[in-house]
């Protein structure tokens, strides 16, 4: 099933769709600092480079956040992305990867970060570090420009967000970046959880994510306990399952319904609302559009899957032959 989805995938599209205004978008799943996947698949999709800069005749990419990060070349993705984006070839928005390395080479007033990493998340970050190791200024000025990015787009019948639509949120966040920029006073805020700022940003960047019962124990592959899951966040959860409402969990969640007491107000995503494009959620071929109108584009190229994109055309609803992967060598 899977080899056939992706080689499905794979055939040529038709480049003209009565829907569409003349501009067509690539969106681009979760890069990961994998550059060179990147480079690939950009050439599948035949963009060709130009002076140092990735581009289309006809068509605009979209990078849907998480290009930083996990993989060997940050510093290279970033590079691609950000010369596309001020070239106009590309758009890009920001993913919770994005707001780690912000967080963390982002000093206050005292120097010191935001949000300092810890664990794992410090390996990484000392890994990008040492990619700039000999240009620190230009760590610098990579990490304003990544403050200037916006956390949401939107175009003609067609949403791009992280890992959670609300227009809620979409209402908060813009209203707070009145500088076109996330100032050292935003970053402050949204760096303090339980701020309703704070809070946007994370369902934003990480989706809708439900705290496990305290007597429910369950382990990853790890065999490292889970205390929350994340869940499809455009069906109500309301007398659903576990394993129902899970999307984008690499564990096994019990197909009894939820208690109600865990649950908490949140947008649901209407099913006429427009077709909205997320990453985030590391998911296998067959389930990158689990709704008509809700198509992920991560497929885990960070855990041996694939570096994934969605060709739109005008079309309406999530098309299963519009999804291409970057082949592998």
């Amino acid at each position: 099933m899977l080899s056939k989805i992706i080689e499905k995938a794979k055939m040529p599209l038709i480049q003209k769709s009565t829907e569409s205004r003349g501009i067509y978008y690539d969106i681009i799943g979760d890069v990961h600092g994998n550059a060179g996947e990147l480079i690939r698949l950009l050439k599948q999709m035949e963009y060709s480079e130009n002076e140092g800069i990735w581009g289309h005749k006809h068509r605009k990419a979209i990078f849907v956040g998480d290009f930083t990060c996990r993989g060997p070349q940050t510093r290279g993705s970033l590079n691609i992305v950000r010369a596309m984006v001020e070239n106009d070839t590309a758009y890009a928005i920001l993913g919770n990867h994005e707001m780690n390395v912000i967080g963390h080479f982002t000093k206050d007033k005292e120097g010191i970060p935001f949000k300092l990493a810890t664990g794992s998340n410090k390996k990484i970050m000392d890994r990008i570090k040492e990619e700039y190791i000999y240009e620190k200024s230009q760590l610098k000025d990579d990490i304003k420009w990544l403050r200037r990015l916006p956390f949401f787009l939107e175009f003609d019948n067609i949403r791009i967000t992280h890992a959670y639509w609300s227009s809620d949120n979409k209402k908060l966040i813009e209203e707070s970046i009145s500088e076109k920029k996330l100032t050292k006073k935003l970053l402050r805020i949204i760096f303090t959880p339980g701020t309703p700022l704070s809070e946007a940003v994370r369902q934003t960047t990480r989706g809708i994510e439900v705290n496990l019962p305290h007597d429910l124990i369950i382990k990853d592959n790890r065999n490292i306990r889970r205390t929350n899951f994340r869940i499809n966040w455009w069906e109500d959860p309301k007398g659903k399952t576990f394993k129902q409402i899970s999307y984008g969990n690499k564990f096994i969640l019990p197909d009894y319904t939820i208690p109600p007491e865990i649950l908490f107000p949140f947008q649901v995503y209407p099913s006429g609302a427009p077709l909205v494009f997320i990453g985030h959620y590391c998911m296998a071929p067959a389930r990158l559009i689990p709704v008509p109108n809700v198509c992920c584009v991560d497929s885990c190229v960070a855990n041996d899957g694939h570096l994934a994109a969605y060709r739109w055309n005008g079309e309406l609803t999530g098309k299963v032959e519009h999804l291409v992967f970057q082949k592998k060598i």
